[in-house]
């Protein structure tokens, strides 16, 4: 019983996966048979073995499951998951962000313009016929267009910094959010990893279990045999044991199909094949990389995972917003540029530099100047909450290296014992097989009866399932591994 505790426990370790994914399962459909199949099926197409009910049709395979490798997985889960999409929609709204940055500050400029009627203004500046209510016309005699544009900015020269720290920031926030597609990425590799092996797993299973019944069954038909010609050495209690274990066995095969149809509708989730998906009918295997020291997974850590890289652009984004509010102490010099257009042909022309003349006019200026924001004591309150940001940003880098290292030396603890657990069980399965077989020599020699098989057989059971659980246990350990190190060469290729 205990080991079938074990079995349901972990038959649903893909289940985790899943995630509200629910698609239909495509189901085994072989072409090879086809011609079979048209030899055995009527001409119509249909059954007529129906207990008088009616013909029905009976349907036949059209689509072939593609079987994909766990590369191929990996490589579909990359361009479709829709986490990723979204990183990838993040990331390039910060580069967006980056590219403001830089052309902002040279961008300083606005423009307005107007468009109007006024009625005649004749005159001089001294002396002038029309009166003020004329700068209120309305539609009559005389009233012709007037048209004003201008146009004004300033190109900024020296800035204390200003422009180079919003720069660093902004490209610091790209490179946090790359890092954090990185980390999506990491986690969803796992996650398809988990979930092939998981897959796997639970067909190793059933392959078990169909296993173990073909030979409970035929331990249960010699001893009905032996029972009916009434020969010695055995009684009706050794059969029903039998028929018990059997029945034991058959419960717990619809575990196996749960788990393959959770592990198998993750996979059709992460990659994007919705339809006509499977993977290589091949059993588990021992992993096929070397496990490495611990320390070479801690070094590997420091410099690959995302969280760690993470928290050094972090520090490099709160250092430049705090350069960025000190330089706000200063003012900015700048080049001063403006223009302005006016034109009413209905105004008469003033032909005096003294006189101003906003209907009738066209000037440029250039000059350079300064803008300087005296806000001096609420700028030190944003200096002092920038400066605490980063301290903030420096403390989450040392959780990064600190907690990273204890996934990593966890994870590492994992796989080697799940390696040791594999070897262990992997000879006592070795082992169990020949005691089945030693067994099953004596019952066709006569020197043993059918019930001294199930001592074996539930040995046998016992061992592959737990063989089975902990080379899944080695090859997903080896994944987490690959994960909490960043380092993902380490994980096993499932080949």
């Amino acid at each position: 019983m205990r080991t079938w505790k074990y079995l349901t426990s972990l038959l649903t370790v893909s289940a985790v996966l899943t995630a509200a994914c629910r698609p239909a399962l495509a189901g085994p459909l072989d072409l090879d048979d086809d011609e079979d199949t048209k030899k055995q099926a009527p001409a119509d197409n249909s059954a007529t073995d129906d207990g008088g009910l009616g013909s029905y049709k009976v349907p036949l395979a059209t689509i072939k499951p593609r079987s994909y490798t766990l590369e191929e997985c990996l490589a579909l889960t990359d361009r479709n998951h829709p986490n990723l999409w979204a990183a990838r929609a993040r990331l390039a709204s910060t580069h967006a962000q980056l590219d403001e940055v830089k052309w902002l500050p040279f961008w300083q400029f606005s423009a307005g313009s107007n468009l109007g009627v006024l009625p005649p203004i004749t005159g001089t500046i001294g002396y002038t016929s029309a009166p003020v209510g004329a700068l209120n016309p309305s539609f009559g005699p005389g009233v012709q267009p007037v048209v004003t544009l201008d146009i004004g900015g300033v190109i900024p020269i020296y800035t204390f910094g200003k422009i180079e720290a919003g720069r660093r920031a902004g490209e610091a926030q790209v490179r946090l959010y790359e890092w954090d597609l990185e980390k999506i990425r990491n986690q969803t590799r796992a996650d398809v990893r988990r979930a092939f092996f998981g897959l796997q797993f639970a067909r190793d299973v059933k392959y078990v279990v169909d296993d173990a019944l073909a030979r409970l069954t035929k331990a249960i038909d010699g001893i009905a045999k032996k029972l009916d010609k009434g020969e010695g050495g055995m009684d009706e209690i050794d059969k029903i044991r039998l028929l018990v274990y059997r029945d034991e066995v058959n419960a717990r095969a619809g575990d196996a199909t749960r788990a393959e149809t959770f592990a198998l509708a993750a996979l059709r989730f992460f990659t994007g094949v919705q339809t006509a998906f499977d993977i290589p009918d091949e059993p588990l295997k021992r992993p096929d990389v070397v496990v490495a020291p611990v320390i070479r997974y801690l070094s590997a850590a420091r410099v690959f995972r995302p969280e760690v890289a993470q928290a050094r652009a972090g520090i490099a984004a709160r250092q430049a917003q705090v350069d960025l509010q000190r330089a706000r102490f200063f003012p900015d010099f700048g080049i001063g540029m403006s223009g302005s257009y006016a034109a009413a042909p209905s105004v008469t022309t003033q032909n005096t530099a003294l006189s101003p003349n906003p209907f009738n006019h066209f000037y440029g200026a250039a000059g350079i100047g300064l803008r300087w924001n005296l806000d001096l004591l609420p700028n030190a309150a944003r200096v002092a909450r920038t400066e605490s940001d980063l301290e903030e940003a420096r403390a989450l880098l040392r959780l990064a290296l600190g907690g990273t290292a204890v996934e990593v030396e966890n994870a590492h603890a994992v796989v080697l014992e799940a390696k040791n657990r594999e070897e262990s069980w992997g000879r006592a399965e070795h082992r169990a097989k020949q005691w089945i077989s030693t067994v099953q020599d004596a019952i066709d020699l006569g020197t043993k009866n059918e019930n001294s098989l199930n001592e074996p057989l539930r040995a046998y059971i016992n061992a592959r399932v737990n063989h089975m659980y902990a080379l899944m246990d080695f090859n997903v350990g080896l994944s987490e591994l690959a994960r909490t190190s960043g380092w993902d060469s380490a994980a096993p290729t499932g080949t």
